[in-house]
């Protein structure tokens, strides 16, 4: 049965080489990920009324499929990875993604079942798009990611998702993600980011991110939370909720899902606790004990949506939609042998994840870490939390490949505080070759690259090419 055909549908088959000029377009719009808006811009949220009237033009696409809808400070796109396999599993039909940022293609954003859509259908939304803005020019006020956010929209549409899980960009409450209504609202775990845009103290980030508990929602998840700040957060939600009336659920670890996780090189074997049926023996595939928090709070999110659509979770199928489940740039093993590792951390939460999880899984071998940040980055609270690992020897920075990258020679400074090996390089490539070639003597030795999502896309093409 075919697709029905929505106001602004393209009908001409967009050639091969469209892609590539549907990116360069795209790329230049404006972009927040290339250059950060100014301190607490639109607070009014103007730029989301307008968006909104862009979707008005589209027919309102994203209203024609639920939506369970992920915000936090870390942990929002592998919760949202998660939700998808486990949704997939249960049985729903052409389960839609929108995440963000991509490591490699613009593709990778809208995914139908984990899957990146194809690059024809990415042209086709796009071209549909403009065409709901005619007078959209590359130098007009529509920045990258609210054309990206109704690109998703219209495919999801289009492809007729039975359920879609869409992560914000930054923030929540002003978010593009956020015109859209959601049947389920997520919040993942609240630290220090954004402080820019978001506010400097932690009520005034979970605030923002709070922002998608908006009426009409049918309940709340709110996931673990670091414990220096969990009740401030807490509070946050909670009256975010109260005053929008939706019911709010919060991680409670006395009825923890996950009964038993034990670590190994390559994750953890789990049992998991689903109403009153034990599943043994699951294999996740993902390093790092914050991965659990995750799997918890899309176990949580799962529970809701599914009684929000009134259908029943087979504890069965708990095990596929786990096994199945990756977070690529989250601790991603590119290379087993010997151990390269490509890690996205980008703020203080994230940076102690990465430490914790090599600890837990590469107790006692020695670590070169490959760091390169964004200068709007706290850089003191990346390179703190990394030094809780103390088996990492040597440190090789670089400045990312990006307007907004750090000097190596800054991080090389901040870095030089807490680890006696520091070297300055001039990019990515000869870091992580300098990297390699003492991995090469000592095969013990792993390489990890960590600090931003910015490198991960070359640590896979380097390492790949060796």
């Amino acid at each position: 049965m075919s697709s029905p055909v929505h106001p602004h549908e393209p009908s001409d088959p967009p050639s091969a080489r469209s892609y590539d000029q549907a990116e360069r377009f795209l790329l230049d719009l404006v972009n927040y990920e290339v250059r950060p808006p100014p301190m607490c811009a639109d607070r009014e949220g103007w730029h989301l009324r307008e968006f909104g009237r862009l979707l008005r033009r589209l027919g309102n696409p994203e209203r024609a499929f639920p939506i369970v809808h992920v915000a936090g400070t870390k942990g929002k796109g592998s919760t949202t990875r998660f939700l998808v396999s486990l949704l997939a599993a249960q049985g729903w039909k052409r389960v839609g993604a929108f995440t963000s940022p991509h490591l490699e293609s613009f593709r990778e954003r809208i995914s139908i079942d984990g899957k990146p859509v194809f690059e024809t259908a990415f042209v086709q939304a796009l071209r549909a798009v403009r065409g709901a803005h005619p007078e959209l020019r590359a130098e007009g006020f529509r920045t990258t990611f609210e054309m990206l956010t109704a690109m998703a929209f219209w495919t999801f549409r289009r492809r007729k998702c039975e359920a879609v899980v869409l992560e914000t960009g930054l923030g929540g409450r002003l978010d593009s993600t956020n015109a859209a209504p959601s049947r389920v609202a997520v919040i993942t775990a609240i630290g220090y980011d954004h402080q820019r845009v978001l506010g400097r103290s932690i009520e005034a980030i979970a605030r923002e991110k709070a922002g998608i508990v908006k009426p009409g929602a049918r309940i709340a998840v709110l996931g673990p939370q670091p414990s220096r700040h969990r009740a401030a957060v807490i509070d946050c939600v909670r009256r975010r909720a109260r005053s929008v009336k939706v019911p709010l659920r919060v991680y409670d670890p006395r009825r923890d899902p996950i009964r038993s996780a034990v670590p190994d090189g390559g994750g953890f074997s789990i049992d998991v606790e689903w109403n009153g049926r034990c599943v043994d023996g699951i294999r996740l595939n993902l390093l790092g004990r914050h991965q659990l928090d995750n799997l918890r709070t899309a176990l949580l999110a799962l529970d809701a949506f599914a009684r929000v659509e009134k259908r029943e979770i087979r504890p069965d199928r708990l095990r596929a939609g786990i096994e199945n489940a990756r977070s690529p740039g989250r601790m991603e093993i590119v290379r087993r042998h010997p151990l390269v590792i490509a890690d996205g951390a980008h703020c203080g939460l994230s940076a102690r994840a990465a430490a914790a999880a090599c600890a837990d899984h590469l107790a006692g071998r020695p670590i070169v870490l490959v760091l390169g940040a964004l200068r709007d980055k706290n850089h003191r609270a990346i390179v703190e939390g990394l030094a809780r690992n103390r088996d990492i020897r040597e440190v090789f920075v670089y400045p990312p490949d990006s307007p907004r990258a750090c000097p190596a020679e800054n991080l090389a400074a901040l870095a030089s505080r807490r680890f006696r090996r520091v070297r300055a390089f001039e990019d990515e490539g000869r870091a992580l070759a300098a990297a390699l070639e003492i991995q090469e003597r000592r095969p013990d030795t792993v390489v990890l690259a960590s600090g931003s999502t910015y490198g991960v896309a070359t640590v896979r093409r380097l390492v790949s090419a060796s």
